[in-house]
């Protein structure tokens, strides 16, 4: 194989490489979403814990 063959072979490395770098990225990118998602879903569940645990029971104020 000569040089060209080597070079055009190396390119062709070089597009596939890229190719599956974006196709990572979109991945990641997908990920971050979810777990950007699940934090806020996460902390809105906090936030409601929180606010049943200071309101007073029912049961509480009829006894």
């Amino acid at each position: 194989m000569g040089v060209s063959g080597k070079v055009m072979e190396a390119l062709k490395a070089g597009i596939l490489l890229n190719e599956r770098l974006s196709t990572l990225l979109e991945k990641v990118d997908r990920m971050d979403h979810d777990v950007r998602g699940i934090n806020n879903r996460l902390i809105r569940l906090e936030t409601m814990v929180e606010m049943a645990q200071k309101q007073p029971r029912l049961r509480d104020e009829t006894e």
